[in-house]
């Protein structure tokens, strides 16, 4: 058996330097995808959370809205529905059962009292506003005489955002027209 000497200046393959430029590109391209994978998951969580802020508002904003919408006067009262010491931040007000709600922020956290006891409604409020209107749709203020009886529509405006987040903030507004006034 003769063994063939081969020769290496004869063999095809690939250089030190062609290897370490293949790596560099793929690196190049692995860190874009990286990137555009970072970004879509936080884009993702962003999205995630205004939604979730947006639905807990909402819901906020139904109860209140539904429960102010249903006001009653007090037996025996002239006036009746929105009670004082309601303002632009805070509102008080005698339910259909005849208990008073009052609704106001606490830190960043919207509360509903009933009673003494109070409840959390939604986290990272950061405003909160009511605006009151009489029956000609005219805004009035809450030191006005004749307030409480006057009030026949509110307006709610919530404001929320994260605390520290850059995400911008997610502002709902509703207006109740109080019904069993």
């Amino acid at each position: 058996m003769v063994k063939k000497m081969v020769n290496l200046r004869d063999e095809s393959g690939f250089t030190l330097i062609e290897l370490m430029l293949s790596l560099l590109l793929m690196s190049i391209l692995f860190l874009t995808v990286w990137g555009v994978f970072a970004s879509g998951v936080t884009f993702w969580k962003q999205a995630e959370y205004k939604v979730d802020m947006c639905d807990s508002l909402r819901i906020s904003l139904d109860r209140m809205g539904r429960e102010l919408m249903y006001t009653r006067k007090p037996a025996g009262a002239t006036t009746g529905g929105v009670q004082t010491p309601s303002d632009n931040t805070k509102l008080y007000f005698i339910n259909a059962e005849g208990s008073t709600i009052s609704y106001y922020l606490k830190g960043y956290e919207l509360m509903r009292k009933e009673y003494t006891i109070p409840q959390p409604l939604a986290s990272d409020i950061q405003n909160m506003s009511f605006t009151y209107y009489n029956r000609a749709g005219k805004a009035i203020d809450s030191t006005d005489l004749d307030f409480p009886g006057a009030v026949d529509q509110v307006k709610i405006e919530l404001t929320a955002k994260k605390y520290g987040s850059t995400i911008s903030p997610v502002v709902l507004v509703k207006k109740v027209t109080l019904r069993s006034l």
